[in-house]
């Protein structure tokens, strides 16, 4: 992916970095093409070859237990090697359960090839966004496809109510202008427990991607809160005196309604 400097999200970026009396809060717009940059081609084969094996693989599996219930001895065998390789591999394994499961992914069939590469960009986004990290072992069920552009805008900026900042004038009219929210389809990933842990005191993180497949454009909202330093200071010494950390996560619910700056119709 090809990282887009732009002016004015960059001035997003730094009203969406805040402190409250809770937590820090940090968040941003990233913008990306969607052409491939160093190491995106190897990453995207790797990608469009794991999930067309997976669908071969699934739709072998599917015939070889379809009715008659008897099968020749070979295609018994063959439905247990296959069995075999899916618990070698948690990526295959947890695919396995019907051909249905993987018809209709947030991204749509995974035998197409436009599905795959979708979910193969936002890989690339998050690598790219977060270098420490490798998301490459990803699944397309990782992520959600939302409804519709005003229930994220809703969930954004209840999000910032929620820690008692308004929405920064202009954020969505700004990102509108560079990747027509009307004409995008967006998703959202959740990080695993695992993310949160390697990222030293965040409370929690919000991700999501719009993806305007005309403009050959994803752009990337974010949200995350991460424990005063003082408080993360204490929290560490919490846990070398007792052995644990006493975490208190935050949570914040959407509610219907507010829309922001920009009308939006879904």
């Amino acid at each position: 992916m090809k990282f887009v400097e732009t002016q004015d999200l960059e001035l997003i970026n730094s009203a969406l970095e805040f402190d409250t009396p809770d937590c820090k809060v940090v968040g941003g717009c990233d913008l990306y093409t969607t052409k491939a940059a160093g190491g995106d081609k190897k990453l995207y084969k790797s990608i469009d070859k794991q999930l067309h094996t997976m669908h071969q693989d699934n739709l072998l599996l599917s015939s070889s237990f379809s009715p008659p219930s008897y099968s020749p001895p070979d295609q018994r065998v063959g439905s247990l090697d296959i069995l075999s390789k899916s618990s070698e591999n948690p990526l295959l394994s947890s695919s396995l359960i019907s051909a249905a499961s993987l018809d209709a992914s947030p991204f749509g069939p995974l035998d197409q090839v436009s599905s795959r590469r979708t979910f193969a960009y936002l890989v690339a986004v998050l690598n790219a966004s977060h270098p420490d990290h490798d998301f490459s072992t990803l699944r397309p069920f990782d992520f959600k496809r939302e409804r519709g552009v005003s229930q994220v805008v809703n969930a954004f900026n209840n999000t910032l109510f929620g820690v008692g900042m308004p929405v920064p004038p202009r954020l969505w009219e700004i990102i509108d202008s560079h990747i027509d929210l009307r004409d995008c389809v967006i998703y959202s990933y959740t990080p695993s427990p695992s993310f949160l842990a390697d990222e030293p005191g965040t409370i929690w993180s919000m991700m999501w991607f719009f993806f305007n497949k005309r403009r050959k454009r994803v752009a990337y909202l974010f949200l995350k809160g991460t424990r005063h330093h003082h408080l993360l200071n204490k929290s560490t010494e919490d846990r070398n005196d007792s052995g644990e950390a006493s975490d208190e996560i935050m949570d914040y619910d959407s509610e219907d309604g507010i829309v922001g700056d920009l009308e939006l119709d879904d």
